[in-house]
């Protein structure tokens, strides 16, 4: 018996222009989608030129067979758009930017000229999906999913087309038809977009978004120079210091743009050495990584954790070389070559952050509720042995009392002291940035708690840390950013420059560092649980928040795009009437017509289904009777087709619409 070749049937030529138009379209709605997003031009744009001329190619030479050389031609072409993705993605020969977007681009456009068959223009289609969804690592608000539905409308185009012209029919839709199914659809996915929880899965490992780049370090580790921080005289803008007696300039630019499945502060650096109105770090140590850290290398989970929840964070303008993330951290993937872990926890990269780099981290979600907390016994001994966490330095006299003076009624366990310490700072002290600068020869913290009595993050964390150490509790102080503006329903926050912000970690025996913020208007702890993960609650969370003029901002901030949703909303009202209005007047109708009218035509329409082939709206009763009918047809139902044709033809065009006995008659042949 001869061996069984497993292959795939012959698919036929597409002869579609149509199909193939919608081919092309859904091709630059991802082209489109990378341009806008990714902001990447060059390769994109000469790609859809060529692309465009390959699909002109390809149908005038669909029936012709595929020649040898043409085809080696495409293979080279394949062949050299991979070494452009190599040397872009190694090397960023040409700038790095989106290499694999720019790679699926180049072969949907050399591909293009030779889509001759069917099974050749779904496959176009597929990797035009694969360069959206690229695209959609960088989207961040709600105009890419007008992009989305696009790509599915020519999608839903390409198959109505071809098997419309594989039935030799004209590529015609019925309008009416299409709205309303256009508008349920969209009602039943408004319905389901409030009903339907997100999902909410336990993350395996980072998201790998981005090839490395193969910068490595360079000489000793610097803490490079970040909002809250103080610049030095060095070119790099690299110090190793926060200055209480500087506040620089925060704009509302943004930073970065955070996807996380929970709230968070962002940490950044830590310092531990405070010393006259100046923070810096005492330990210089760093211990070397792989790109991607799995969770063996660092510390273990935290007792009773909530989870683990995947950030991925896309840098929006240049910044230091530190990873930024909620803490602590389970494991980790960044573009680089290498990264370095310092003496403190926190991830530094070779090279400045710059636009366009994503990285992402997997963290914990510590359980650190005040009744997790308060049954962590006091600690005597500071971590790691580093008494940095317990030097009050040139503490005043007047501050230690103020310190022992507000805890003295709350120290049954050392959360309740803490938590007494960052009420009274958050309820006695005013918050602001608008602060001058602290005089020559007074220190910060006595300044900052009996001269004026408000500043900015650093004067709280800085003055609880201090005062925190002075009653024997290791503390430190840490920077970074606050969450910046969250989305609750798409699981995502804008960082901008007015986030950068600095909070305490305070160390629990039980439970290590626990993030404590003494700024009025924060929480005092961070986030103990998943945001809920019901659409409709999280709309349910932003309308106490929404102003008369918020929907109108949020319409302006989609531009030119702000038309489609009006146009969508006036699409779904005019549907809705229009379906209400048809159905009062074929009620109307009926109510009016002879009584066996309404019964014929419904016995007409029973037949219909039961051949297995409907009337087409421009054929007369007489034109479908003589039409491609099942063959052969059984004598009996022929007979009766003829006998209701006749029927409907009198009633349609002579008004005389037989009695209910006749109908009944003539249904009870059909049964």
């Amino acid at each position: 018996m001869a061996p069984v070749r497993l292959r795939l049937p012959a698919s036929p030529v597409e002869s579609s222009l149509e199909g193939r138009a919608f081919v092309f379209s859904a091709f630059s709605v991802a082209v489109l989608a990378v341009v806008l997003y990714g902001e990447d031009y060059v390769v994109p744009i000469i790609a859809l030129a060529a692309t465009a001329i390959g699909h002109v190619v390809s149908y005038r030479e669909r029936a012709q067979k595929r020649g040898i050389r043409r085809q080696v031609l495409l293979a080279g072409l394949v062949f050299a758009a991979l070494a452009y993705f190599l040397a872009d993605s190694v090397g960023a020969i040409f700038g790095g930017v989106l290499p694999q977007a720019n790679f699926a681009i180049l072969l949907v456009a050399v591909t293009s000229f030779d889509l001759k068959t069917r099974r050749n223009c779904y496959s176009s289609m597929w990797i035009s999906l694969a360069i959206l969804y690229l695209a959609a690592v960088y989207a961040w608000d709600y105009p890419f999913g007008v992009l989305l539905a696009l790509w599915a409308i020519c999608l839903a185009g390409f198959w109505a087309a071809s098997h419309l012209r594989r039935m030799e029919a004209r590529v015609t839709l019925p309008t009416k038809a299409v709205a309303t199914a256009l508008g349920g659809a969209l009602a039943l996915g408004i319905v389901a977009f409030f009903l339907i929880p997100q999902a909410n899965l336990e993350p395996s490992g980072p998201v790998l978004v981005s090839l490395p780049n193969f910068v490595g370090f360079r000489g000793e580790m610097e803490n490079p120079a970040l909002p809250l921080i103080q610049l030095s005289g060095d070119p790099s803008g690299a110090t190793s210091s926060v200055d209480l007696h500087y506040r620089g300039r925060l704009g509302n630019a943004p930073v970065m743009y955070v996807r996380t499945g929970a709230p968070a502060y962002w940490r950044g650096l830590v310092f531990d050495k405070y010393e006259n109105g100046v923070w810096t770090a005492s330990k210089h140590s760093y211990t070397v990584l792989q790109p991607y850290v799995p969770p063996r290398f660092l510390p273990p989970a935290p007792p009773n954790n909530n989870g683990t929840f995947v950030q991925v964070f896309r840098v929006m303008r240049p910044l230091p070389g530190v990873i930024s993330a909620a803490y602590p951290i389970q494991s980790l993937y960044a573009p680089v070559s290498a990264l370095r872990e310092d003496a403190y926890g926190t991830f530094r990269t070779p090279d400045v952050l710059r636009p366009g780099q994503t990285y992402s981290v997997v963290s914990y979600l510590p359980n650190i509720t005040a009744t997790e907390l308060s049954r962590d016994p006091y600690v005597f001994n500071p971590p790691d042995e580093n008494q940095a966490y317990l030097d009050r330095g040139t503490l005043s006299a007047e501050a230690r009392a103020l310190a022992e003076r507000v805890t003295h009624d709350h120290s049954s366990n050392q959360y309740e002291l803490v938590m007494a310490l960052t009420n009274y700072l958050q309820q006695n002290f005013q918050y602001t940035q608008q602060l001058g600068h602290v005089p020559a020869g007074r220190d910060p913290i006595d300044w900052f708690l009996f001269d004026v009595k408000q500043g900015y993050c650093e004067q709280f964390a800085t003055t609880e840390v201090m005062l925190l150490r002075s009653l024997g509790i290791p503390a430190r102080l840490a920077t970074g950013y606050s969450t910046g503006d969250y989305n609750p329903v798409l699981d995502q926050a804008v960082v901008r420059e007015r986030d950068a912000h600095a909070w305490v970690e305070v160390w629990f025996a039980n439970h290590g560092w626990v993030p404590v913020d003494p700024s009025p208007g924060f929480p005092a702890l961070a986030a103990t649980q998943f945001p809920n993960h019901w659409a409709a609650a999280g709309i349910a969370r932003l309308i106490p928040h929404l102003t008369v003029g918020a929907p109108m901002a949020v319409l302006g901030s989609l531009g030119a795009l702000a038309a489609i949703p009006v146009g969508v909303a006036i699409a779904l009202l005019v549907t809705l009437l229009w379906a209400w209005a048809r159905t009062r007047r074929r009620r109307t109708a009926a109510a009016r017509a002879t009584p066996g009218e309404s019964e014929l035509l419904r016995l007409y329409e029973r037949v219909q289904r039961r051949l297995g082939r409907r009337r087409a709206p421009p054929e007369t009763p007489l034109e479908y009777f003589h039409g491609r009918l099942p063959s052969p047809l059984p004598e009996g139902e022929r007979e009766l087709l003829g006998e209701l044709t006749e029927a409907v033809n009198e009633g349609a065009y002579a008004g005389r619409w037989p009695e209910p006995s006749r109908v009944r008659e003539l249904s009870k042949r059909l049964s």
